[in-house]
């Protein structure tokens, strides 16, 4: 893997994240150009997460706490609420575009 660990960063994000736990540290991964959180205490993957974004600030670390181990449980609820509602809007859209093409064909 090609990049650099980021020790110290203007907004103190590296530190915070270690604050949340002692193993966490933050790569800039070169060849994709995003930022990953690691964690030294899971071997031998440590990647926790990819950064959707382009800098490290507050977001970084809400993002950190918001999958934590400890929400899985939340993190599954939301992503079945999620899927649940995506699949009803999924299903609303073929229903009104088989009605349309009904409506068409008379």
């Amino acid at each position: 893997m090609t990049g650099r660990e980021i020790v110290d960063d203007m907004f103190g994000v590296a530190r915070r994240l270690k604050s949340i736990d002692d193993g966490y540290f933050v790569f800039l991964n070169y060849a994709t150009g995003k930022f990953e959180v690691h964690n030294r205490k899971e071997r031998p993957n440590t990647l926790c997460l990819v950064l959707p974004f382009d800098t490290l600030d507050e977001r970084t670390v809400n993002r950190v706490l918001y999958t934590r181990a400890e929400r899985v449980e939340k993190l599954v609820a939301d992503m079945e609420r999620n899927n649940a509602i995506a699949e009803k809007a999924r299903l609303a859209a073929a229903v009104d575009k088989a009605a349309c093409a009904v409506q068409r064909d008379r």
